[in-house]
């Protein structure tokens, strides 16, 4: 005689369904997240700005991010000047998506940013991640059609970042 109740094929079938039903409704519903890829960026660069400020305290050198208008790079000072960081992936020069783009605020004054990398005769970073700190106030917008996101240098507290909103 068999006992009331579900055995454990039948529950996880039940739960294989739900979890597939609820995928094809995220689907059906979502936008590829294309509302949230600022963000996204904002946060990724956030950590890599931190994580490159911990990098130089533990190397005893500068570091620095050089900026383009689609993209960016983190360098490190040599005998021979700035040189692209190829001896870490995770400092891996990176492109943004679509139409994102980065501005770049020192001080409240814009600068300007190259389309791209090498377009300049020289390599400088525009952001110098020191062992002893930062002492420029420094604000990064990456937005897109959907929205801007705002990073900033708060001083003691580090890096933050800002939802700005939709950019007009």
């Amino acid at each position: 005689m068999r006992a009331g109740g579900f055995t454990l094929i039948e529950l996880l079938i039940v739960l294989v369904l739900i979890g597939v039903m609820t995928g094809m409704a995220m689907l059906s519903i979502g936008n590829d997240g294309k509302d949230r890829r600022p963000r996204l960026e904002a946060e990724r660069l956030e950590t890599l700005l931190e994580l490159a400020e911990q990098e130089s305290l533990l190397r005893g050198e500068a570091m620095g991010l050089e900026l383009f208008a689609h993209g960016y790079r983190f360098l490190i000072l040599s005998e021979t000047g700035w040189q692209e960081e190829t001896g870490d992936a995770v400092f891996r020069a990176r492109q943004l998506d679509g139409d994102m783009r980065i501005k770049l605020r020192v001080d409240g004054e814009n600068r300007t940013l190259a389309p791209r990398a090498g377009i300049a005769s020289q390599t400088y970073p525009q952001i110098l991640l020191t062992p002893d700190g930062n002492s420029e106030s420094i604000q990064l917008d990456i937005s897109d059609s959907q929205g801007l996101m705002q990073i900033s240098n708060g001083g003691e507290t580090g890096w933050r970042i800002l939802d700005a909103g939709v950019e007009s």
